[in-house]
């Protein structure tokens, strides 16, 4: 063994640390700091007015924040649960307070699992590109339509006749937005 190959524990924590900036640190300290604050927060309306909020906080905390996603991490599946019924409270809070950091959506997992927001959003990402191809399949159906290359039975006709053009736009925009929107 070469004395090279020893370093005591201060060169290798300078080590570990060097790649990650101070303003790095103090963000994750006040997004750590927001969870618990916001969080507890939250209010119950309960008969014995426990505070929930404290004990969601108290069983949950950040883990990685990538892309907008804040992923959290929680010791039981009723937290989880609880902590999402709580969501858009919660991602409001990190909107008033660090608007800067555009969280706009939370990702929770167990304790003791190995998620990682990589998959969330592969899986955000696959939903994305499958929406993306069924409107193209619609839409390239309807210029087949359109042009006559696709033929529509007596039945088919009448179905599409059903409503209005004007109701049928709007259930149609509504439908577009609604798939848009996952």
């Amino acid at each position: 063994m070469k004395e090279n190959d020893i370093m005591n524990a201060s060169e290798m924590i300078t080590r570990i640390f060097k790649n990650i900036s101070p303003s790095q640190i103090e963000q994750g300290n006040k997004i750590f700091n927001l969870w618990r604050e916001i969080v507890e927060s939250i209010k119950s309306n309960s008969i014995n007015g426990e505070n929930i909020g404290k004990n969601m906080a108290s069983h949950s905390k950040v883990v990685d924040l990538k892309n907008g996603i804040l992923l959290v991490e929680a010791d039981h599946p009723g937290w989880i649960q609880m902590l999402g019924n709580y969501k858009k409270y919660i991602l409001r809070g990190f909107e008033m307070k660090i608007p800067e950091l555009k969280i706009n959506s939370l990702a929770f997992r167990l304790a003791g699992t190995n998620a990682e927001l990589s998959k969330v959003n592969s899986k955000i990402n696959e939903q994305k590109e499958r929406l993306n191809e069924e409107k193209k399949i619609e839409e390239e159906q309807r210029i087949l339509e359109n042009s006559g290359f696709v033929y529509k039975s007596s039945q088919e006709k009448k179905e599409e006749n059903k409503l209005p053009p004007e109701l049928q736009k709007m259930f149609d925009d509504m439908k577009k937005d609604m798939l848009t929107n996952i």
